[in-house]
């Protein structure tokens, strides 16, 4: 039984929708890099280049306030991305997509102890050897509420 491995460009260009898939995230990048250009310095980390549907660009920003700069530059950004290539952009549509950073982390582990069990695993790391298990009683045991 022979497996072997085919490298990942194989696998992509053998199935149609996978190349189709790829060529268009190539596509994307591409004006994307373009776009970053075109814009401002300080306007670029703030808007990114989401998908091209027939000859309209679907431009994502983390505010409104960019969203509506973006608008009014559409003009100029439709032009310079269509000369970058064979294609024809008549239209750009922008939609806010803030970036949600969560403000707890979900795996911060906040659990406290009541004292009484908290002297119990210090008494009981106190007994033991040096080692993970003491280390962890121990760790465990600063925990208290």
């Amino acid at each position: 039984m022979k497996n072997r491995l085919n490298h990942i460009k194989n696998v992509y260009q053998q199935n149609d929708m996978l190349k189709s898939l790829s060529q268009h995230t190539q596509l994307l990048a591409q004006l994307n890099h373009v776009l970053q250009q075109s814009l401002p310095p300080q306007y670029s980390a703030h808007c990114r280049l989401a998908n091209i549907k027939d000859d309209i660009l679907i431009i994502h920003t983390d505010n409104a306030s960019l969203a509506s700069m973006v608008r009014f530059q559409a003009p100029i950004l439709c032009k310079t991305l269509s000369d970058q290539l064979d294609q024809s952009f008549s239209k750009i549509i922008v939609k806010v997509k803030p970036h949600h950073i969560p403000l707890n982390n979900p795996n911060t582990n906040t659990l406290s102890m009541p004292e009484n069990a908290a002297k119990a695993l210090q008494q009981t790391a106190q007994d033991l050897e040096d080692g993970p298990l003491k280390t962890a009683l121990e760790k465990l045991a600063k925990r208290q509420s």
